[in-house]
């Protein structure tokens, strides 16, 4: 399985178990991060679980998009 299709398989998974949890979430990213997953890359995944999202899953994927571009506190940036 290709690491992309793992990040959208694992994440959606893991947005259902901990969607009241970003910094849960941000750890997942993180994992995918030091698997070698790119900026572009993992951003891209985002949106496009985010164009097949609810609106509940949407702003926790908004949120998460922040983390990966760096729009929040330095200290919680991904990238």
């Amino acid at each position: 399985m290709s690491l992309n299709n793992e990040f959208i398989q694992l994440l959606s998974v893991e947005i259902k178990n901990h969607h009241d949890d970003l910094l849960i979430l941000r750890e997942c990213l993180i994992k995918f991060k030091n698997n070698g997953m790119d900026k572009d890359s993992m951003y891209a995944n985002l949106e496009k679980l985010r164009s097949r999202s609810d609106s509940e899953t949407e702003d926790i994927l908004l949120d998460l998009m922040d983390f990966v571009v760096g729009f929040c506190n330095p200290n919680l940036s991904i990238f």
